[in-house]
């Protein structure tokens, strides 16, 4: 995984399935704390979109649990 220092705001990430999500989805960093970051969800399975629309698109994922993909300027 990812070092902590590593994961800034911008940045995609991927995560784990965790409480209501049933599958592992991937997102954009949007504001980083001492040991998670708030990231906005942006791929999921179907499977999960009550849930990911329950969570209004957003999930607090541990900074040790997220692997970062890339960042916004790689995606522009």
């Amino acid at each position: 995984m990812a070092e902590t220092s590593e994961i800034k705001i911008g940045d995609y990430v991927a995560a784990k399935k965790f409480g209501p999500l049933e599958h592992d989805f991937t997102g954009e960093v949007t504001k980083v704390y001492d040991n998670s970051v708030l990231v906005e969800i942006r791929d999921y399975d179907p499977a999960d979109k009550t849930a990911v629309g329950d969570m209004n698109n957003r999930a607090v994922v541990r900074k040790s649990g997220a692997k970062v993909t890339g960042n916004k300027a790689d995606k522009n």
